[in-house]
């Protein structure tokens, strides 16, 4: 008698039933291996360097600004106002070339006003006498040297590279003042040479005053 065929063509009866078990289970073990792969790739993918204001484009101010770090010498400070007090102030002298520069940095509490900023003013005292031939007193003039860079979030601060001194006044003992100033004083109320008028500043709140010898 003849046999009736399953359509397939193989002619055994029991094939569609195994190869309806082992497809689906090769599928899915084979979306498992896959999955962990891509599991595994994620996981192990290095994780982004932290941000650096040296590579992410900031500017020296900004990089001042997020740091504050202290300096090799302390500053002896006197206090002159209850509006804004400096807890600690530091310094470094840099003594290279005919014009030694001054960097600053320290810590503050209180709230800076809207419109307002903190200015570093710098007089020479007259008592001192610099290291050229002649030894010249101190012109106990005001000068207007620059702004401090300051971050708010952490109350610090810093100013960098400040020039108070002509060239060849090394060994002057200047006194340097930490001024309340409107944001415009730099343009308004400061001479070509940044001098600043005796009358000019003792109409600002000074909150701080220091000395350092250059």
């Amino acid at each position: 008698m003849a046999t009736v065929g399953n359509g397939n063509g193989d002619g055994d009866g029991k094939r569609p039933g195994w190869r309806r078990i082992m497809v689906p289970a090769l599928v899915g073990t084979a979306v498992v291996l896959i999955a962990s792969a891509i599991g595994y790739s994620a996981t192990t993918q290095p994780a982004p360097p932290p941000s650096d204001p040296a590579v992410s484009g900031a500017s020296p101010e900004e990089a001042a600004e997020r740091s504050c770090e202290p300096l090799p010498s302390r500053a002896n400070v006197h206090q002159m106002s209850d509006t804004i007090t400096f807890p600690e102030i530091s310094y470094s002298v840099d003594e290279a070339g005919d014009r030694p520069r001054i960097d600053l940095a320290g810590t503050y509490r209180g709230d800076i006003d809207e419109g307002r900023r903190i200015a570093v003013i710098a007089r020479a005292d007259p008592g001192s006498r610099d290291a050229g031939p002649e030894h010249r007193p101190g012109d106990g003039h005001y000068y207007y040297v620059q702004e401090l860079q300051v971050d708010e979030e952490a109350h610090c601060w810093s100013a960098l590279s400040l020039n108070p001194a002509d060239s060849g006044s090394r060994g002057l003992d200047w006194h340097l003042y930490l001024v309340l100033v409107p944001v415009d004083f730099g343009v308004t109320s400061v001479s070509a040479r940044n001098q600043v008028e005796d009358g000019v500043f003792e109409e600002l709140e000074s909150l701080a005053v220091f000395r350092v010898n250059i």
